[in-house]
């Protein structure tokens, strides 16, 4: 479950987050149930630039590294997370809730062209895991620091 970058004077960070939508649960509700602070937040109702949000969304780090090696333990460590809420995953997607959850990683390119940048290999854990929650997965690759303001 690792990214692999062979240039290693770099340290590679990364970031996981979780982004969930809901057309009637509040954020505090699914910070309460989840157990996490969001980054940031509304709930369907709050008031947007004069416009109502029609759906609450929430948007929160799980996991945050600045070396590469240590992505295999935040990937185990989001598998544990979903299991933990599976039963809260059901009423929440049951409920047209969307799930959602965004790798970010950092690549630097190589000095040569055709050099491997990266390679992402995703245990059938975590994908199992993200299916049977109803979860997508997005991933996004930053060059150079700029997951760092992420």
């Amino acid at each position: 479950m690792a990214i692999e970058n062979s240039m290693t004077e770099h340290k590679d960070p990364f970031s996981i987050y979780i982004l969930l939508r809901h057309p009637s649960f509040s954020a505090e509700s699914i910070s309460n149930a989840l157990s996490i602070n969001p980054l940031t937040s509304r709930t369907v109702g709050d008031n947007i630039g004069g416009l109502q949000a029609k759906r609450t969304s929430f948007y929160a780090c799980l996991e945050k590294a600045d070396d590469i090696s240590d992505l295999e333990t935040a990937l185990g460590n989001v598998v544990s997370f979903l299991e933990r809420n599976e039963i809260y995953w059901r009423e929440f997607i049951g409920g047209n809730g969307e799930g959602q959850i965004i790798l970010n990683h950092t690549i630097y390119l190589q000095a040569e062209e055709g050099d491997k940048c990266s390679e992402l290999f995703l245990a059938p854990a975590l994908l199992g895991q993200l299916a049977s929650c109803g979860f997508g997965l997005r991933i996004q690759g930053w060059q150079g620091d700029s997951i760092s303001k992420s």
